[in-house]
C-alpha cells in the first residue's frame, strides 16, 4: 500500500505582484511510515518542540518557532527534515497554478473564492491522475490520498464530491483501478506526515515566489520530484527536467508551464536520469571514457 500526503500553500511574489496557488507533498510505501515517524519525532526532539507545536512553512507572528523558546533557525529544521526524506525514497508530486493567469479572473473577472477553489480542483484532478500513473502502475499497487483540512468545510465537501468522481469514474484522461477511497481530510495539527507535506509544498511554491528561504531549500527536494522518463524503455539517458516536468511537478497555465524546464536547468547540467537511476554527468562520462 502506498499513501500520497498532499497539503496547499498560497505565496505572493512581492517582485512580479504574483499569486501562486499549490497542492502537492509526498508518495510513501506504507511500510516505511512508522520509521519515518519515529525519526521525525527524533529531529523535533532534538530541536526541543513540544508535542503540541504544529509544524508549518509560513507560521504565524506568534507562533511557537517565531518566539525566543525556539533556540533555533527553523529553516535548519526544515533542512534536517527534508533530508530525511532521501532515507525512506519518497516521490513529490506537486501542482502550482500562477493564479493572476488563469482564464477565470483573467477574462471573467472571477472572485478570489470562486478562482481558488476551481484551481484546488484542477490540482486533486491532476495529482490522483498522476498518483494512479505512473507511481501506483509502477509500483503495482495500490493507495490512498490523505489531505489536510480545507479552511471552509462546505467547500471542503464540494472538492471531496468531485474528487470522488474523479476516483470512481476516471477523468477525460484515465481510470483509475488503483486508488482505493476519495482522498481522506484530516487535521495537519494531528498528522505529523500533513505538516512535512505543508513543507514541501510552501518549499516548491515559495521558489516560484522568489522567497528567499525556499531559493535555498529547493535543491534539497529537487531530485525526489516523481519521474516518469521514457516509460518501458530498456536503456535510456533523460535530463531531470524532462523527466519530472508533466509527472512530478505541474505549473498552470500553460504561460507559466515554461518556468517548469527553466527551474531545472542548472540541475540538468549536473545530474542525468538513467535507467540505473540518477546519476552525476561527470561520472557518466568517466564510465564513457573508460
Amino acid at each position: 500500500m502506498k499513501i500520497l500526503f498532499i497539503d496547499d500553500s498560497q505565496q505572493k511574489d512581492e517582485y512580479n505582484k504574483k499569486v501562486y496557488l499549490g497542492h502537492g507533498g509526498f508518495c510513501i510505501d506504507a511500510r516505511n511510515i512508522k520509521d519515518l515517524y519515529n525519526d521525525y519525532a527524533k529531529i523535533r526532539e532534538d530541536y526541543e518542540i513540544p508535542w503540541s507545536v504544529e509544524s508549518k512553512w509560513s507560521p504565524d507572528k506568534d507562533h511557537y518557532f517565531r518566539g525566543k523558546k525556539f533556540k533555533s533557525k527553523r529553516q535548519i529544521f526544515y533542512k534536517e527534515t527534508l533530508l530525511l526524506l532521501n532515507k525512506y525514497n519518497v516521490n513529490i508530486l506537486c501542482v502550482i497554478h500562477d493564479i493572476n493567469e488563469c482564464y477565470g479572473p483573467k477574462y471573467h473577472k472571477w472572485a478570489t473564492k470562486q478562482t481558488n477553489l476551481w484551481a484546488i480542483k484542477e490540482q486533486f484532478k491532476y495529482l490522483i491522475e498522476r498518483f494512479e500513473r505512473p507511481y501506483l502502475e509502477d509500483n503495482d499497487d495500490l493507495g490512498i490520498i490523505i489531505a489536510d483540512h480545507y479552511s471552509d468545510r462546505k467547500e471542503e465537501s464540494n472538492i471531496a464530491i468531485q474528487s470522488n468522481i474523479f476516483t470512481d469514474f476516471g477523468t477525460e484522461f484515465q481510470k483509475h483501478f488503483r486508488i482505493c477511497t476519495p482522498p481522506l481530510f484530516v487535521s495537519s495539527r494531528d498528522c505529523r506526515f500533513i505538516q512535512i507535506a505543508d513543507l514541501i509544498i510552501g518549499i516548491t511554491v515559495g521558489f516560484f515566489g522568489n522567497n528567499k528561504y525556499a531559493l535555498k531549500l529547493f535543491d534539497d527536494i529537487s531530485l525526489l520530484f516523481l519521474r516518469n522518463p521514457n516509460k518501458d524503455a530498456i536503456g535510456f539517458d533523460s535530463t531531470i527536467s524532462s523527466s519530472v516536468v508533466g509527472f512530478g511537478l505541474k505549473l498552470f497555465p500553460e504561460s507559466f508551464s515554461i518556468r517548469e524546464m527553466q527551474i531545472f536547468e542548472q540541475i540538468d547540467k549536473k545530474y542525468i536520469y538513467t535507467d540505473k537511476g540518477i546519476k552525476e554527468r561527470e561520472q557518466i562520462n568517466d564510465f564513457k571514457e573508460k
